[in-house]
Parts: C-alpha cells; structure tokens; sequence
C-alpha cells in the first residue's frame, strides 16, 4: 500500500467514526422526541384493590367531571404486543390526536405485564375515540375506554392483566357509580367487532363486578 493509499484510507476512517459518533446521538435524541411525544401519559406498575388504594389516587375524578362517566368498554389490542408510544404514535399516523384509550393494559410485549398506562384523555378528562358499527345508545362521550395489550382471539390474556382489569373497573365503579351492567365487553355493542376475544375471560371478569349499591362513593 502506498503513503498515499494509506493517507486515504485513514481520512476516509476518521470520515466514517466522525459520521457514526454524530448519527449515533441525532437517532437517539430523534427516538427519545418520539418517545416524550406521548402526552402526559402514567405508568402504574401496581393497581391496589379498591379497599386498598392510596389516598392519592390518580385514576380518580371528583368534581363535575364525576357525573359525565356512565359506562366502561373493555376491548382488546388486536396484536401480540404494543407500547403506549408505538400506538400514540399510531393513532396520530391514523388521524388523531393521540392514543385514542383512556387505559391500556400491558402485557409484558411492549410494556409490563399488567401495568396500567393511564393516558392523557383520562387525565384530561377528554372523550375517547368513538368504534365504527357499535350501539350509540351504550357508546357515547361518558364512554371509559379500557384496552387490553394482546390479542384475545389467539391466547388468553395474563393473569396479571385479568387482575389489575379488575382493579381498575373497581374503582371505577365505585367513584363514578357505574353499575355492572354498564361494564361492557366492545363484542356486546358492536356488530362487527369480536373484541376483546374469545379467550377473554369473561365469566371470572364479570364475576368480580361490583354491586355499587352495597359500596360507599368515595
């Protein structure tokens, strides 16, 4: 090799580190923008039983917002797996203005197993994305959307999803006096729509159910 093949080859290396050592940081920072694109959204890791739950409690409403709540519909993902910021940004490639639930449930593909992403339409309070085909008597903008990550028509769901599901619809009945009957699975409003599968435990699901009668509103 000559002096000049040499000097070469060393210019184009140090062009070649120059350009990994800058691409490098601008992919990582352009994947933490998508990542922090999400808006507001909570993780909890552990949903307590409603007996149970902290003082402060983030899946709560008090106030006016309380008396628009009348109904839950459960649905399932449709897909082995899912993060809440895959499917934000999703949604927004769909059309929308972001995740379109109010809760996703995490299977362990994506993100933990039963952990409860809280998204930004229930911490704002804001109306769900409305399902194509459904009953709009049992569907409207006092519609609490609950997904589960995964796909219900091929495998059940976890059992830490099934638990923390219920956790969830719990407290959710008791703070905003949502009877059993306005706990609904999407395949019961919708036409076209088997959601949230036919692995979907449903018996023990609506087993759990509260009698809000017999539970004092906090």
């Amino acid at each position: 090799m000559t002096m000049n093949s040499a000097r070469m080859l060393s210019k184009r290396t140090q062009v070649v580190w120059v350009a990994f050592f800058f691409v490098i940081p601008c992919a990582v920072f352009i994947l933490q923008l998508g990542s922090n694109d999400i808006q507001n959204g909570i993780l909890l890791t552990k949903l307590a039983p409603v007996n149970e739950r902290p003082e402060q409690d983030i899946v709560a409403v008090v106030g006016e917002d309380a008396d628009r709540w009348n109904t839950i519909v459960i649905h399932h993902l449709g897909q082995p797996g899912g993060s809440p910021e895959f499917l934000d940004r999703s949604h927004r490639n769909s059309g929308l203005s972001g995740l379109g639930y109010h809760f996703l449930i995490g299977n362990g593909n994506g993100f933990g197993d039963g952990t409860v992403h809280v998204g930004y339409r229930w911490l704002d309070q804001l109306s769900c994305e409305g399902l194509a085909g459904v009953d709009s008597s049992l569907w409207n903008n006092g519609t609490i959307s609950i997904c589960l990550v995964g796909n219900g028509n091929r495998r059940p769901f976890t059992d830490q999803q099934i638990v923390h599901l219920s956790h969830l619809v719990q407290r959710l009945q008791v703070d905003l006096s949502i009877p059993p009957n306005r706990v609904l699975l999407e395949r019961e409003i919708s036409s076209n729509n088997a959601s949230p599968g036919k692995y979907f435990a449903e018996a023990k699901f609506k087993s759990q159910l509260l009698d809000i009668s017999s539970h004092t509103i906090h």
